[in-house]
This record gives C-alpha cells, structure tokens and sequence, in this order.
C-alpha cells in the first residue's frame, strides 16, 4: 500500500506540472497570438484597434519589450501620446539602443509639441545609422519641425469644393412691408431682392501661399485666395472674393510681432460691390505650452463701387487668449474682446458713423487622430451716431453668430468640413433685422512644400 500511495503521489505530482507548463504555454501562445494581432494591425494603420487589444493586458505585461514597443507605437500613433510615451520610456529603460522605439519617441515628443526633446531623439536615432525607410521619415519630420519654428522656406496651396442651403441669400429681414417715418409711418412694400429668399449653394475655393525666414528670428510671408459662392436659382446673390495678404513677422523670446498688409475685393452678381484695404499689427505672447495671449490693432479702408456714400474707415483694437487643456487630446479654448470705429468719408453721411464693439468665445476638440470638433460664438453691437434720415432714429444693432462643425482627415492633406452656421442681427429699425442659417460641407485638399 504504501508503495501504492507513493505511486499515486508522483502520479499526480507529474499531472500538476505537466498542467501548470501547458497553461503557461498556452497562455504565452495567446499573448503571443496577441502581439501577432496587434502587429498586423499596425502594419495595415488600424492603430486605435490595435491600442484597443494591447491596453487591457498593460498591467500584466508591462517590461516585455515586444509587447511595450507595440504599445508604444499603436498609443502614438492613436493620439493617446502620453500612454505611448511611458509605454515607450519602458522599452529604451531596457533597451537603450533600439531605434526603432527611439523614434516613435521623438514622434511623441513632436505631437506633444515639445520640440527640442523631438529634435534631440531624431539626432540620435540619425546617429545610429538607422534603415532607409525610418531615415527618410526622420528626416521628414525634421523638416516638419523647421517648419513649426519658420526655420525654412515653405509654400501652401490649397483647393476646396462644397454644397450647402442656405436659408436667406440676401441677408434680408423676415417681413413683407416697413414703414418708413420720412414719409409720415406710410407702409412700403419689400419685394424682389428685398425679400428673405433661400437657395442651394455650391462654392469654390483656392489659394496659395509662402512663408520665408531671413533669420530665426525673422521672416516674411504672403498668401492669394479667392472664394466663389453660386446660388441654385437665386444668381443675383452670387458672390465672389479675392484676398492677398503680405506681412513680416519678428520673434522675441515668447514674443511675435505681426504687421500685415490685406487687400480684398468682393463682388456680387459678377460686378465689384466693395473693396477692403488695409494693415494689421498684431503682438502674441506665449506664456508657456499651454496659454497665449496678445493684442491687435487693424485698420481698414472701405470703397464701395457705384455707392460711394458708404466709403469708410475703419479701426479696431483687440485682445484675445487661447488656452490648450491637459491630456493625450487636450481641448483648446481661445477668446477674444474688441472695439472700434468707422467713419464715413463723406461729410454728409455721419449718420452712417457707427461705434463697434464685441466678443467671440470658441474651442475645438480633437476626438481622434482623425476628427476633430469646433464650434464657436460671437456678439457684436453696433451704434451709429446720429440718425438714419429715412427712419429718423440712431441705427443700433445686435448681431449673433454661431457655429458647430468638424474636421474629418480621411487622409494625408484632406478635409472633409460640415458645419452649421447661424446669424441672427436684431435692428431698431426693422429693414436691418435678419435671421441667416447656412448648412454646408466641403471638401479640402492642401499641398505643402
């Protein structure tokens, strides 16, 4: 018996084992299965599945650099920057000299915007001899950052295309009749373009662009766009822009300094109705990664062509702020306050002088590495300084505005663009007072050299 029971014992010891080492190695196998996976889906880019099938077992499988390097790339390369970082950090604890997780660091560190460290992690990855493909990327990226820093010469150019409703091409007030107080409160009947009218609209859009720096610290740039909006049926409120744009800017510790030159020139119906000319100065101070702030003064000549009663000159001085949250996919507030001024220039038309003055709050949120949110909303009041010869009164005006929309990138250099926007100008005198709602999606393609 004892002989028995000694057989069983050994039996049954071999049994454990034997069992334990098989789950092991059934367990390695998934996790290895995992990792298998996990790769295939990098290589096909489908980097937010494969974070999805790689976080889960962090906590078990943390220190195995396989497994870390995955990680690290599919946290990356999903916006999930900081989770990739530490993921990452892991691997070169272990493994100082492995270029391929020094390089997807140094990508970390470039979308955190922190590009010194990026710049110091691409030297050493370029340092290490590195192959063909993960060279070309780096150097890629680096040009990328001398982009960012206005270090090199750089050229832009961009095409877009959009359908869209709008519900009032005119800008013209819900109502089919006005009373004029000139004319003893008689009632005039608002017809034809006077009327609130909605269309289908289709809209074109291009332009081109440069930036080239003298120095680090100063640069000068230049840009030329134009913007073709075409109505289904309502074609006497087609209209069409033209804008150029010449500047230089100057850095100074945090500090840039902004004095620009802009020239626009917008028509209706194919014939001009009014051109902008003018110059914009404008100071930015960046407080740290996070937070800006700065101010803007901007001047503006107005001609309109055939009604030269309302040429003016404009003046507005502002302050504005942005703000960038923490997190792998911080949202970004920014504000802006601003005052002003335009003067008719005939002596004769200072009831058209009017005092401006508003303020606009917006943010954006990046939902993926694909999509991002905006939205954004701004009141300006505007009160003129003596009263309208026809209705006898000071024109005093609120407008609203509103807008919600997003950024889809399908690919590299395109944009996928709906939005809604809304304005809403409350008038005491009612032939001012409109509602405005424009649904729209364009489509964007930028090039960049």
């Amino acid at each position: 018996m004892p002989v028995f029971f000694q057989w069983i014992k050994t039996y049954l010891t071999f049994a454990v084992v034997f069992f334990t080492i098989s789950f092991s190695t059934i367990v390695l196998a998934t996790q290895d299965g995992v990792l298998t996976e996990a790769e295939t889906l990098i290589r096909k880019g489908d980097f937010n599945a494969a974070y999805q099938l790689l976080e889960p077992l962090e906590e078990a499988r943390a220190g195995d650099i396989d497994y870390d390097y995955l990680l690290g790339v599919a946290a990356v390369e999903s916006n999930n920057v900081t989770r990739g970082v530490f993921a990452l950090e892991r691997v070169l604890a272990l493994d100082p000299s492995h270029k391929d997780a020094r390089a997807e660091m140094a990508k970390a560190h470039f979308m955190l915007g922190e590009t010194d460290a990026s710049k110091a992690e691409f030297n050493n990855v370029l340092q290490q001899n590195p192959g063909a493909e993960t060279k070309k990327t780096v150097e890629k990226l680096l040009t990328a950052i001398q982009k960012i820093e206005g270090t090199t010469t750089t050229f832009g150019a961009f095409l877009e295309f959009g359908l869209g409703w709008d519900s009032n091409v005119s800008s013209a007030p819900g109502i089919n009749t006005v009373a004029v107080p000139l004319f003893g409160g008689v009632l005039l009947d608002l017809g034809g373009s006077a009327n609130e009218r909605s269309d289908n609209i289709i809209n074109f859009a291009g332009g081109v662009s440069f930036r080239h720096p003298f120095t680090e610290q100063f640069s000068v740039f230049g840009s030329a766009s134009g913007n073709n909006k075409i109505n289904g049926s309502e074609t006497e409120f087609d209209t069409s822009s033209l804008d150029f744009n010449a500047g230089m800017q100057y850095k100074l510790e945090q500090n840039s300094f902004v004095l620009a030159l802009q020239d626009n020139h917008f028509d209706l119906n194919g014939d001009a109705f009014r051109r902008a000319y003018g110059a914009t100065a404008q100071w930015l101070h960046n407080f740290d990664a996070r937070n800006q702030a700065g101010a803007y003064y901007q001047y503006a000549g107005l001609k309109y062509a055939g009604n030269s009663i309302r040429n003016a000159d404009r003046q507005v001085l502002g302050f504005n702020a942005a703000h960038v949250f923490e997190g792998d996919r911080p949202p970004v507030v920014f504000a802006s306050i601003y005052g002003g001024k335009e003067d008719a220039r005939d002596n004769f038309a200072d009831f058209l002088d009017q005092d401006i003055y508003g303020a606009r709050l917006g943010g954006q949120l990046n939902v993926n590495n694909k999509v991002q949110l905006f939205t954004s909303l701004s009141y300006e009041r505007r009160h003129n300084d003596e009263n309208d010869p026809a209705f006898l009164a000071r024109r005093k005006d609120d407008q609203y505005d509103a807008s919600l929309g997003l950024n889809y990138s399908p690919a590299r250099d395109w944009t996928i663009k709906p939005q809604l926007n809304y304005t809403k100008n409350d008038s005491n005198i009612a032939l001012n007072s409109f509602e405005r709602t424009i649904i729209s999606i364009n489509v964007r393609k930028d090039f960049n050299w």
